[in-house]
């Protein structure tokens, strides 16, 4: 059962939407996996050094109820019964200190079979960490609702932040509203939003993605007023191939009413040379960069 009578909240962000969750048991060990990939770098660190110093207490702790069972260790020194945990489930056997009876043994053999699945699950954790692949994709911190060719289009803009390219780029532009039923009951709707061109066969610079407002689109007939009134979330989704690892990327952006700009678009990134066959410049700093129409 994954339900809970706790009335104790957790945090959770949808999108760039903030819930409070009740109901739900805590997964720290039930998930341990996806929590463990999560996790940023120092908290995985912190939280495998609380592991090691844990189980080498609680082992200690057995040591020392056995009383003075392990050989060459000082007589009723807790510490040193601790370290020879410590080089016990680390697999290194310094040689000085070790099992003095039966007892002992029995303890060494099941800490050294933890240790040895500790290493085997930490490897494994590491490497599926390192393994993952993340997309370096930026997004501008806009959506732009202005003329293009002649009609009133929403463009979103991104790029590739790095210097290799993303083979077989598709992305998805999301309209996310709240809508009332006539029994006066709210519920979240999603309407995908046609793109004049939604996949990319070579993802290298910048990507500006065009959705014309026509009677078709979803957006016909709203204002901005309407817009903010129905509290509109726009999601931006990205995946693609990165041809150097291998792995598919997938990465999204989440727009609020505080992201929208009217009458305006983006400014040009794109600086060609006024020198003939000189390279043309792209300059990612104005990525996020938009202008009034006009």
């Amino acid at each position: 059962m994954i339900l809970n009578a706790n009335d104790r909240a957790r945090k959770i962000l949808v999108a760039d939407r903030e819930f409070l969750a009740r109901g739900l048991k805590p997964t720290l060990f039930g998930d341990l996996f996806h929590n463990s990939m999560r996790a940023s770098w120092p908290v995985f660190f912190a939280g495998f050094a609380v592991y090691f110093l844990t189980m080498n207490l609680a082992f200690a702790t057995l040591f020392h109820l056995g009383g003075d069972c392990i050989a060459n260790a000082r007589p009723g020194s807790f510490l040193d019964k601790f370290f020879f945990s410590v080089e016990t489930l680390a697999t290194v056997g310094y040689g000085d200190m070790h099992p003095g009876d039966v007892y002992a043994h029995v303890i060494v053999t099941v800490e050294i079979f933890t240790g040895l699945s500790t290493l085997a699950v930490f490897t494994g954790l590491i490497f599926a960490r390192f393994a993952r692949p993340r997309a370096r994709v930026l997004f501008a911190h806009a959506l732009v609702f202005g003329p293009h060719n002649g009609q009133t289009t929403l463009m979103a803009r991104l790029a590739n932040a790095r210097h290799s390219a993303v083979m077989e780029a598709e992305a998805e532009l999301w309209f996310i509203f709240a809508e009332d039923t006539a029994e006066g009951k709210r519920y979240v709707r999603f309407r995908q939003l046609t793109l004049t061109q939604w996949r990319n066969p070579i993802f290298v610079l910048s990507w500006t993605l065009f959705h014309p407002i026509d009677e078709a689109s979803p957006l016909h007939g709203f204002s901005e007023a309407d817009l903010l009134a129905m509290d509109a979330r726009f999601l931006l989704i990205f995946n693609g191939l990165d041809e150097v690892s291998g792995h598919r990327l997938n990465v999204r952006r989440a727009y609020g009413g505080a992201d929208l700009r009217f009458g305006h678009v983006f400014a040009d990134i794109a600086t060609p040379s006024a020198e003939e066959g000189a390279p043309v410049e792209i300059d990612y700093r104005k990525i996020h960069d938009t202008e009034p129409f006009g």
